[in-house]
């Protein structure tokens, strides 16, 4: 299984932050503002360096064409985290100057921030390389080379964390859809589609590592009732062998169609989802193929049994094979 990392774009295209302009650094410092009131001027500043500074937290979490290629990607959190603090600093200023008509300009910037903040932690969550060591961990469970409890209890780790990412995608898409789209626009000066398709997107990358997480918890289970069954077997306890098998196989089936079911996942995953299925596709097989010697070794039929025993073993080669 190749390592890879995942990061997608989740902010604004690089057309719309170059038209910022007029809102980044110190640019809104002209004296073209006549007749404004000093405190005024104090307060549109501080707003437009804030508008700026949320700009470039934005474009801070844009990808172009490297999304293709995401084990080259890098993502350092604590850049649009920075841009971020720095933008709420300004909106502090900017609320205590501007009166009261402009109060709630400033409240949807803070939301603006607090979106992008959600996109960095959740962006944060599917960079990082636990996806590739899960996978790793459990290919290893299953090619027996790692331990099948160890496996279990990353992918457990694993999962907590996508659920938290999960959540707070959830706050975010919640705090987005405050935002009226034309005041928006002329408020942040940024195209509110290009920041949609981000929050989309980031979505569907995070519906697909859940998925993901899904069909291996399945598939481990069903490892887990396999190794048992084999023990039901050396036992001669071939009735519950047999129901064990059973158990196996209903796993292996559900995680195949779990990993199925993502019919579009992003392509930076689309390996770990070739590959989980082919194993799973494989350990199906392997389960039914035991389930039958078992109930022939209950049966009388050691021929039988022996021939279904061998025919498990091959599918289990195989499906330790997909992960070559």
């Amino acid at each position: 299984m190749h390592r890879r990392q995942y990061l997608m774009r989740a902010g604004v295209s690089a057309g719309a932050v170059t038209t910022l302009a007029g809102c980044l650094g110190d640019l809104t410092d002209s004296d073209d503002d006549t007749g404004s009131e000093v405190a005024d001027r104090a307060g549109e500043r501080a707003l437009d360096r804030a508008t700026g500074k949320l700009n470039e937290a934005a474009l801070a979490l844009r990808v172009d064409d490297s999304i293709d290629d995401p084990e080259s990607i890098d993502f350092d959190p604590a850049v649009p985290t920075d841009l971020i603090d720095d933008a709420r600093d300004h909106l502090e200023t900017a609320a205590a100057e501007l009166d009261d008509d402009r109060q709630a300009d400033v409240e949807d910037l803070r939301t603006y921030a607090d979106v992008l903040e959600g996109l960095v932690v959740v962006t944060d969550t599917v960079t990082d390389e636990t996806l590739s060591d899960a996978v790793d961990t459990i290919s290893a469970a299953i090619d027996e080379d790692g331990d099948l409890e160890n496996a279990t209890d990353t992918l457990e780790t694993r999962t907590a964390t996508l659920e938290d990412a999960q959540t707070r995608h959830d706050e975010v898409v919640a705090d987005f859809e405050t935002l009226e789209e034309d005041r928006f626009e002329d408020l942040a000066r940024i195209d509110y589609a290009d920041l949609e398709d981000g929050i989309s997107t980031l979505e569907n990358v995070v519906d697909s590592l859940s998925t993901l997480g899904d069909g291996f918890e399945a598939m481990l289970a069903g490892y887990e009732a396999l190794e048992q069954g084999q023990t039901a077997v050396d036992d001669e306890n071939y009735e519950q062998a047999q129901t064990t098998f059973a158990d196996a196989k209903a796993a292996f089936e559900a995680a195949t169609t779990t990993f199925e079911g993502d019919e579009n996942p992003p392509s930076g995953l689309v390996s770990y989802f070739e590959t989980a299925s082919c194993q799973s596709d494989h350990l199906e097989t392997v389960a039914a193929a035991f389930e039958d010697g078992a109930a022939a070794a209950d049966a009388g039929d050691p021929i039988t049994a022996e021939q279904r025993q061998q025919d498990g073993k091959r599918a289990l080669e195989a499906a330790r094979d997909c992960s070559q």
